[in-house]
C-alpha cells in the first residue's frame, strides 16, 4: 500500500494528509493521526464509507487538478501536493492593492451575499453562501477589514477562483 500526499483545503487552510488505498480500505493520515474506514464505490461520483457502525456517502466533483469533496455537510477541496510553497486547492489571494480577493472553492450558484461594500467584517465572518453539489458553503474572510468591492449577486454561477468579495484589511 503506498501512500499519497495532498493539500486539504479546510475553512481556507491547507492542511497535508496522506491517503492510501488497499483491499477496499482507505487510511487517512495527517501527522501521527489517522483514520481507517471501508470504501466502496456507489457511482463515478459517489463513494460510500464505513467506519464501524457508521456509514456516510461522500460526493465527488472534479475540476482540473483538484477534487471537491461532500461529507457530513461540509465540503472540502483537495489537490495533489506540490513541491512549491503557493497554495493548494484555490483560496483567497492579494490583489496589486493589498487587498484581500475571497475567491469561490468550487463552482456554483450564489445564493446569498451577506455583506456590502463599506461593511466592516472580521476574521471568519460569512461573505458569501455559495451552493454546490446541492450543499451551501459559507464563503468566509481570512482577516479583519472592510468590505472594498462584491463582485458577485443572489443567483450568480460562479466558477472555482472567480473573485466574490474583497476585503481591505484594517
Amino acid at each position: 500500500m503506498s501512500a499519497t500526499p495532498f493539500g486539504l483545503l479546510i475553512d481556507g487552510e491547507v492542511r497535508r494528509i496522506l491517503v492510501e488505498l488497499s483491499d477496499g480500505k482507505i487510511v487517512v493520515s495527517e501527522g501521527d493521526q489517522a483514520l481507517e474506514a471501508e470504501v466502496r464505490r456507489i457511482s463515478a461520483n459517489e463513494l460510500k464509507l464505513r467506519r464501524g457502525d457508521r456509514s456516510v456517502r461522500v460526493f465527488l466533483a472534479r475540476d482540473g487538478t483538484r477534487t471537491f469533496v461532500a461529507l457530513d455537510g461540509r465540503q472540502y477541496v483537495v489537490a495533489e501536493s506540490r513541491d512549491d510553497p503557493g497554495r493548494s486547492g484555490g483560496g483567497d489571494d492579494l490583489t496589486a492593492g493589498g487587498s484581500l480577493r475571497v475567491k469561490a472553492p468550487m463552482p456554483g450558484k450564489v445564493t446569498k451575499v451577506a455583506v456590502s461594500e463599506g461593511e466592516a467584517v472580521r476574521k471568519n465572518q460569512t461573505l458569501v453562501i455559495v451552493e454546490a453539489m446541492k450543499m451551501e458553503n459559507e464563503i468566509k474572510t481570512s482577516i479583519d477589514g472592510v468590505v472594498s468591492k462584491v463582485h458577485v449577486a443572489v443567483g450568480d454561477l460562479v466558477d472555482a477562483e472567480r473573485a466574490l468579495v474583497e476585503v481591505e484589511k484594517t
